[in-house]
């Protein structure tokens, strides 16, 4: 095909794919996924390289999931994957692109067909917490739910409003002045690694082209592909840092810069909600985090919004405290109108050149031309000729330079009047949150200014939604001065928090309070089905709402105690299915996890110490607000002393709360918390309920395994077991009959038999080998001389070549052989009967090493996999920290699930159906 001729092809393509369903199975391992991915290395490559096909290639690069990775049936397996993605394959290469497009064409003409019926939110809130999206999942429960619009006459229009056209660029709005030279050097730290990072630190779903965060860092991550996803890292990479440090034609990049809009219910009003293609979010969270103390430095500390760390916390802190100032009348919080689309993007991009200049080339490049929004849902496409484009990463960075020129004329003009620095109105922006405090005088003449020099930059303060918060005896003159403006002397809510009075404060938290309180109720219901989804839910989400709340508001732990009853009265019984909760219980539950409770309650107790140490650490930004600082300067000593000051706080908090409780405790529930506070004792707990690794509970499953942790009766169970003794939790997990004690046993064997197997870092690994025969050895006395089998031996393990056995004894840490020693006591009683009786015959006959393994936590034990995580860590280049973790949930959970097996496991004598013999059936002469 000649060179017109490609690009139509590949444009209609493009057209096409954007209207597609998301319909992609996962890259197949092995040659064919290879090959895809090669294929895409090739196919940015012509971009980076400049090549004739460089004016397509990005376009390209963005059709190759839609039409490669289309899933054939609804219930294809991998093979037919691997099948279609080669035949794929074979197709793109010989160009030709329009039978693959026919051939999405087809199945998605199929997948229309299917009329999808009306999915229960709760079932679509467990699918997506069963997947980890813990944020995704919180939108769809809760007052947190968002809904989809559908796209009548009135919600397009509304869109496109909110996307206006590109305003004429003001001489006003221009900097004017010499431009600073970047040297390319600068971008050399974008690189295979940054692409690789921001791809595993990117969520969500996908752009127009269909394929998620999950298919990317699949392609990008894994090391199932062999050297493939570094190659393409280092391909994107190229990409990122050609737009850092070369001007590029834009229309090269119009599916790069697309996005899918979606307009949701603002219930009055709509919300247009922009998702970008993930590998623009990719790109951009690169370029934006090897750029982030250029941006601090060309932002901060009166613009917070642009990657310093706390600098939400920082504003809240510093606006608070000029609010208390005696010479303060009030502070003025501006609300703008559709901010973020109607920044005018043309002075933006002319200032950006001035005020950060490392990053203009990259932001020009990406928003020189309107970006295509493809509405979700229909065929209508509009464009954002203004504004950041939703979905874009470093669009936060962008809006945050963007402001600059506005932060620095405001400050020109007070200078102007003649007034001395600390008669100026203190400002603080986060994005377009802006606000200041000061006199009312001074207040009037910023927002006078503010009103004057917005526009021009695309800063449309709204008057009926801006806040001027002043004290009492004050109101009467803020009313003359600012007539179009809400007045309160109450106080407002400002950034999540709230600035102003205690009574209005109080109001405040009781609204708040209502919110969370149907947040908790609405995972309390869902308890009632899936515990352990609604319990991490309750962790990794729901309680950020009110942490946040804690750091930046102080006086507030008599307020939360309403919620904490909530808590305790509501979800607290629902995850562990009792109606009555013990106070005693109750307080338990409150500590952390890993000091052996559930992390739930306890937020009135610990809000006082979460302002007191978000201060700490944002106490130097802070500052720098209030002094009103042109330049931000970090003081890394006194921030790392901050760190361990706020570390040693948590400590001692969390230690005092766990010490006054376990003081008042009886011996026995001593020791339950001391079990449940083992390390990794509660991996199975803290672990998201991914259905992919197996880490997930069935409700009865999970509260069963939470009455065992403590120790509680459980329900429904025989009083009387088969063998004749009564029946309890401590004869179940004791109790030989039914097989169950071996098979706690044997599961932790092959767990472990598995681990030395996997990424091969361990050679010839058996199962229940037969040690060699003693003849004649001197041994140690005790040691079993006879014909002896251990679990588990593996070489390489400890050294090259050489052999190490393991063997492994579960047992019951609350039986009565235990319960008179200590912890540390009991596993060392353990390991040492083993050693005893093994540990002689393996050194001196086998020449090998050998682990006595205890539940997974002996000493012994807990060396053992941290050697087998270091040496997968290394194998794989991954992080030890995430391979260990893995290593004890995985083992947790089964140990869990073995236990738990063993307490409803069937033991009595199985009846004889009279049935004809399974053997001698006909199955095809059965009558149906």
């Amino acid at each position: 095909m000649a060179g017109e001729e490609i690009r139509e092809v590949i444009e209609n393509a493009y057209n096409e794919v954007v209207q597609w369903n998301s319909n992609l199975f996962k890259v197949p391992s092995g040659k064919a996924g290879r090959d895809f991915l090669e294929e895409m290395v090739k196919t940015i490559n012509l971009f980076n390289c400049g090549n004739n096909l460089a004016s397509v290639a990005i376009t390209m690069l963005m059709i190759m999931p839609p039409l490669l990775l289309q899933k054939p049936a609804k219930s294809s397996k991998a093979k037919d994957h691997r099948m279609y993605l080669e035949k794929r394959l074979k197709l793109w290469t010989e160009g030709k692109i329009s039978e693959l497009v026919r051939e999405g064409k087809v199945i998605q003409k199929r997948l229309s067909m299917n009329k999808k019926k009306k999915t229960d939110t709760q079932q679509i809130f467990v699918r997506l917490m069963l997947q980890g999206k813990v944020s995704a999942a919180l939108r769809w429960i809760g007052t947190n739910r968002s809904t989809r619009m559908e796209v009548d006459k009135e919600v397009l229009q509304t869109l496109q409003q909110k996307h206006p056209i590109a305003a004429r660029l003001s001489e006003n709005a221009k900097i004017k002045g010499p431009l600073q030279k970047v040297e390319d050097v600068l971008y050399e730290n974008i690189d295979g690694k940054a692409i690789h990072l921001a791809a595993k630190r990117t969520q969500g779903s996908a752009g127009p082209t269909g394929m998620n965060s999950e298919g990317w860092a699949r392609i990008l991550c894994t090391k199932q592909l062999k050297s493939k996803p570094d190659e393409l890292c280092d391909a994107i990479a190229t990409f990122a840092r050609k737009l850092c440090k070369e001007y590029v034609n834009p229309c090269h990049l119009h599916a790069y810069t697309a996005c899918r809009l979606i307009p949701l219910d603002k219930n009055p009003g709509v919300r247009p909600v922009g998702v970008g293609e993930v590998l623009r979010r990719i790109v951009g969270k690169a370029v934006t985090a090897s750029l982030k103390q250029e941006l601090i430095d060309a932002t901060c500390p009166i613009q917070v919004c642009a990657g310093v760390k706390g600098g939400i916390e920082a504003a809240i802190h510093a606006l608070r405290q000029i609010y208390d100032d005696p010479e303060t009348d009030g502070i003025l919080l501006v609300d703008a109108d559709n901010a973020f689309n109607s920044l005018n993007r043309n002075a933006a991009l002319h200032n950006v050149q001035y005020t950060c200049p490392e990053f203009q080339k990259y932001l020009i490049n990406t928003y020189r031309e309107p970006a295509e929004l493809y509405i979700a849902g229909t065929s209508k496409v509009i464009s954002s000729c203004e504004g950041t484009t939703q979905g874009d990463n470093a669009a936060m960075g962008f809006y945050s330079c963007s402001l600059m020129p506005l932060v620095n004329v405001l400050k020109v003009h007070q200078a102007c009047r003649d007034q001395p620095q600390k008669e100026l109105p203190k400002q603080v922006l986060y994005a377009d949150d802006a606000a200041a405090g000061g006199t009312l005088s001074q207040l009037h003449s910023w927002w006078s200014d503010i009103c004057r020099e917005g526009p021009c930059l695309g800063y449309f303060p709204k008057p009926s939604k801006t806040v001027l918060v002043v004290k009492k005896e004050k109101e009467v003159e803020a009313k003359r001065l600012f007539p179009n403006v809400k007045i309160t002397t109450r106080g407002s809510r400002y950034l999540g928090s709230f600035i102003g009075t205690r009574e209005g404060l109080d109001d405040f938290l009781q609204k708040q309070t209502m919110e969370w309180s149907k947040d908790v109720k609405a995972l309390a219901e869902i308890a009632k089905f899936e515990p352990q989804v609604s319990y991490a839910a309750f962790i990794y989400g729901t309680s950020k709402r009110w942490n946040f709340v804690s750091r930046t508001t102080p006086n507030i732990s008599e307020n939360m105690k309403q919620l904490d009853w909530i808590i305790q009265e509501t979800f607290l019984p629902a995850i562990l299915g009792k109606d009555h909760i013990t106070d005693e219980m109750k307080k338990i539950a409150a500590l952390q996890p890993k000091r052996g409770g559930l992390g739930i309650g306890g937020v009135s107790k610990a809000c006082d110490l979460e302002y007191l140490n978000s201060k700490l650490m944002t106490q130097n930004l802070a500052e720098h607000i209030y002094n009103q600082e042109s330049v931000y300067k970090e003081d890394w000593t006194k921030t790392e002393k901050s760190v361990k000051t706020v570390l040693e706080n948590k400590q001692q908090f969390h230690d005092q709360n766990r010490a006054d409780l376990y003081n008042n405790l009886s011996v026995k529930e001593q020791r339950i918390i001391d079990l449940a506070s083992e390390k990794g004792a509660s991996s199975w707990l803290t672990s998201l309920p991914l259905e992919s690794c197996g880490f997930t509970l069935n409700k009865q499953e999970f509260h069963d395994a939470m009455l065992l942790r403590y120790d509680f009766r459980i329900k429904d169970i025989a009083s009387v077991c088969a063998c004749g003794d009564k029946n309890n939790v401590n004869h179940t997990l004791i109790c030989k009959k039914g097989g169950f004690v071996s098979l706690r046993h044997n599961n932790l064997r092959d767990v472990t038999a598995d681990i030395l197997r996997s990424h091969s870092i361990c050679k010839d690994v058996q199962v229940e080998p037969v040690l060699l025969p003693v003849t004649g050895e001197h041994l140690t006395a005790g040691t079993v001389t006879g014909e002896a089998r251990l679990d588990v031996s593996a070489r390489n393990f400890w050294s090259p070549l050489a052999k190490a056995f393991v063997d492994i004894r579960v047992f019951h840490p609350m039986a009565p052989s235990n319960a008179s020693k200590s912890i540390p006591a009991m596993y060392i009683s353990h390991e040492s009967e083993k050693k005893r009786k093994y540990n002689s015959r393996v050194l001196n006959v086998e020449k090998a090493a050998f682990t006595p393994h205890n539940r997974c936590m002996g000493k012994e034990a807990v060396l053992f996999y941290k050697k087998a995580a270091e040496k997968i860590s290394n194998t794989t280049n991954q992080s030890y920290s995430d391979v260990i973790s893995y290593i004890r949930k995985r083992l947790r959970f089964e140990l869990l699930k073995t236990c738990l097996i063993s307490i409803r496991g069937y033991r009595g004598i199985m009846k004889k159906h009279e049935s004809e013999d399974m053997s001698n059936l006909d199955y095809n002469l059965i009558r149906e």
